[in-house]
């Protein structure tokens, strides 16, 4: 059996993890997450509701996924429910200052709807130059 199962919301590569994330088996997880991602895809979620345990070697999976995404101008959004028992060891280890993490499902959709480029559109700036 699979430890995740993947599907897709509005194009969006969606991967329920169903079991903990552990040395034994962060590299088969690590390589169907990548299978999972097209070429088109400007995010990826992980749903990590049904993930009890996350060790250092899951941690540092979600790290590296992550830089690898922002590489080729996509995201990676960890859905981790506030009741989760993953939920203190993530904010410990400072997960949510470098990974998107969302309490549910649609939350997590909702930020990959957005356009990454409304995202990063800063108000223009007033021109203090002035031809005088």
């Amino acid at each position: 059996m699979s430890p995740l199962d993947i599907e897709r919301i509005d194009g969006v590569p969606i991967a329920h993890i169903r079991e903990d994330i552990d040395a034994a088996n962060v590299t088969s997880i690590q390589q169907q997450l990548g299978e999972a991602l097209g070429p088109d895809a400007s995010s990826l979620i992980i749903d990590l509701s049904d993930t009890r345990y996350l060790d250092s070697a899951g941690i540092d999976m979600l790290l590296r996924l992550s830089d690898r995404l922002e590489h080729r101008r996509a995201k990676l959004i960890l859905v981790i429910p506030e009741t989760s028992q993953i939920q203190r060891l993530a904010t410990i280890v400072g997960l949510p200052d470098a990974i998107a993490i969302h309490p549910s499902l649609a939350q997590a959709l909702q930020q990959a709807a957005a356009r990454p480029s409304a995202q990063n559109t800063a108000p223009p700036a007033a021109d203090s130059a002035t031809a005088g």
